[in-house]
């Protein structure tokens, strides 16, 4: 009678304990741009978390579907349709980051107009739907380290953006929507996040950018463009280092974040180091590129002071990317 009677509280007790985990609403999080090349990867860190995700992405190139498997929700559509404006809101979602965005700089160079227009728009029609969500927590903006222009020194988030290519303009316009939008609507009154990254590099990422191209040459051979004779200066991150990055800002940080380690090479100096780390030898051409900027550099204090301790180095990343 007193075993029975133990067993039914133990199950009484799984019950409720389960009962609870159901009733406990898991966060909904809505990534736009969430199949790209960087956020893919955010994607997938929040779905392991259980969170609830739906992204709005419309399989543009660079894009990848095939890590759509029934987790998320996914939105088939291109984030300058204001018809997003309807679906955020339908999904009132407790997070959002605004990832979707027109990234090739020379395609920007090539189509000036049509990279402004989208990027704009697409960042426009994220805020105005987010002023109007009443349950929002965060909203995040992905933007980039061009926005700062030419770097003579390391730059800080409370720095002047002066923005040289179409891309870089487009993203910096969103820089000051954001801040227009936070400053002007009480909705958004300490709830908005901004992060620039530097070149971040692996698994997935499109192989018109230099890590990427670097990559296939030495398992495919071929030649790579060598822009400005490789003397422009970029600084890297390896992917995995930007979830947690992006985790630990919606969680309690707010304005704007550099994203980097601080590992910068000319393009000169990466192929050496991946010719070292493959013993492969990297075929170049010359190429050049109009209005590029020969130095990017942050000063990624802030986001270190806010408790960021990024997993991987440059040199873990890199060998795990190049042999991998």
């Amino acid at each position: 009678m007193i075993l029975r009677f133990v067993r039914f509280v133990q199950i009484y007790i799984l019950h409720a304990r389960n009962a609870l985990r159901v009733s406990k609403k898991a966060p909904k999080i809505l990534i736009t741009g969430g199949l790209g090349f960087i956020f893919s990867h955010v994607t997938e860190h929040f779905v392991a978390k259980g969170w609830d995700v739906v992204v709005i992405d419309n399989l543009s190139e660079g894009s990848r579907p095939e890590i759509i498997n029934g987790s998320f929700t996914h939105y088939h559509y291109h984030m300058a349709d204001p018809k997003v404006v309807n679906i955020i809101l339908k999904e009132n979602p407790d997070y959002v980051i605004h990832a979707s965005s027109v990234t090739d700089v020379d395609y920007s160079i090539r189509e000036p107009y049509r990279t402004l227009r989208k990027n704009i728009l697409s960042t426009l029609h994220v805020f105005e739907a987010c002023r109007n969500l009443p349950n929002l927590k965060k909203l995040i903006y992905v933007s980039t380290d061009e926005v700062y222009g030419e770097c003579d020194h390391r730059m800080s988030e409370d720095e002047i953006i002066l923005p040289r290519n179409p891309y870089s303009c487009a993203k910096a316009a969103g820089s000051l929507i954001r801040i227009s939008y936070e400053n002007t609507y009480p909705s958004l009154k300490g709830k908005t996040a901004e992060t620039r990254f530097c070149n971040v590099f692996g698994l997935r990422q499109d192989t018109t950018k230099i890590m990427s191209a670097i990559k296939k040459s030495i398992e495919e051979g071929g030649s790579i463009p060598l822009h400005q004779d490789g003397k422009g200066y970029r600084e890297y991150i390896y992917i995995k280092n930007i979830p947690p990055a992006i985790d630990l800002i919606l969680e309690k940080g707010l304005g704007v974040f550099n994203v980097t380690l601080n590992d910068g090479f000319t393009t000169q100096e990466l192929i050496k180091k991946a010719e070292k780390v493959t013993g492969r030898k990297i075929n170049t051409h010359p190429s050049h590129r109009s209005g590029m900027d020969m130095k990017y550099q942050m000063d990624s204090s802030r986001i270190r002071e806010l408790g960021w301790k990024p997993p991987y180095s440059f040199e873990e990343g890199l060998k795990e990317y190049l042999l991998s």
